[in-house]
């Protein structure tokens, strides 16, 4: 079964106040690529064609990045908390009749994702298990989940005796007991799409915050009897969300080391994995060699039997078959087929 039915919404409407940047959070670059597209790109990957972005602050400069990505734009006009934020995507997942009466989309749309724009990190294959999971359960909604040694600061993950969830309960409200769990709530949902809009309308802000917390919806599905269940990611960085610069090193590392192991795999000598950086968007031909202190950087292309490095920068350019660049920099040119930039030139 395909996923023509599935929709997909992404929550992206936050500044990040910890990322102490005047740019909104999920423009923010991880290997020559803003954060948001990765989740996107996760979609793309799984055919997944209704998406959904949620956007609040800088939404004119987020808009402009994504008007080539086939997503349609929710506003959310005030922070009002990620309840809010969900239910400002509804109207996109809804269909007024003839007769004037609103109806879910539930013949196109059964389902819904939730995810979150700072994410980068999470993989076609997770998201793909959370909804496969959900949909051969039959349950109302899925959440994924990971395992932490140290748990501070989440959401833990309370369950009954057959496994299903019972609620998520934050830090500040748990009790010693419930502390102890290990088991934490990722912000990744996959729901049905009537009863996660029927819950939503039901979310209250009377709380300290005053805002509409999308974790509400929890208890309400269970208090009409709907299941919940869970699906445990395989590693808690593929789930981290990106609230700082600490965070965001994490994840260029974690990012640039797969795109390192990628290349590699498909016949690339990379000499000093270390000491090379290479953005996403890049492509590299077999039998290339890489040495150390090497960047290659924007839309770049080398061919095959090429020599790169050491000491090279190249920035969105093209370096054919065999040619060799050397302790040089290049940026937004051609580098013919066999021949030869070195000795400290720019171009």
């Amino acid at each position: 079964m395909g996923y023509e039915n599935i929709g997909a919404i992404i929550m992206a409407a936050g500044l990040g106040k910890r990322m102490k940047s005047k740019l909104i959070k999920i423009l923010h670059p991880i290997c020559g690529q803003p954060m948001v597209s990765y989740v996107i790109d996760a979609l793309d990957e799984l055919g997944i064609k209704k998406r959904v972005i949620v956007l609040g602050h800088q939404r004119e400069q987020v808009a402009e990045f994504l008007s080539n990505r086939n997503v349609e734009i929710a506003i959310q006009e005030r922070p009002l908390g990620t309840g809010d934020a969900v239910k400002s995507a509804e109207r996109f997942f809804d269909r007024r009749e003839d007769n004037g009466e609103q109806t879910f989309l539930s013949a196109i749309y059964d389902n819904v994702l939730v995810l979150s724009g700072d994410t980068p990190l999470i993989s076609p294959d997770t998201i793909e298990r959370l909804i496969k999971n959900h949909r051969s359960s039959g349950v109302k909604a899925t959440i994924l989940t990971v395992d932490l040694q140290n748990p501070t600061g989440y959401g833990r993950i309370v369950k009954d005796s057959a496994g299903y969830i019972l609620r998520i309960v934050e830090e500040r409200d748990a009790t010693l007991e419930e502390k102890g769990i290990k088991t934490v709530n990722t912000g990744t949902y996959c729901f049905n799409a009537a009863a996660l809009f029927s819950a939503l309308k039901m979310v209250s802000s009377s709380n300290a915050q005053e805002e509409y917390y999308l974790t509400d919806v929890f208890e309400i599905i269970n208090s009409q009897r709907g299941k919940i269940a869970s699906v445990s990611a395989d590693s808690s960085i593929e789930v981290m969300g990106i609230n700082s610069r600490k965070e965001l090193a994490v994840a260029e590392s974690y990012m640039r080391r797969q795109i390192l192991d990628d290349l590699m795999e498909s016949g690339v000598t990379i000499v000093s994995p270390e000491t090379v950086f290479i953005d996403r968007d890049v492509r590299i031909g077999q039998d290339t060699v890489i040495y150390p202190f090497t960047s290659i950087l924007g839309q770049s292309v080398i061919g095959e039997d090429c020599v790169i490095g050491p000491y090279a920068c190249i920035m969105d350019a093209f370096v054919r078959n065999g040619a060799r660049v050397i302790f040089s920099s290049i940026n937004n040119c051609s580098v013919e087929d066999k021949s030869q930039v070195c000795g400290g030139c720019g171009l």
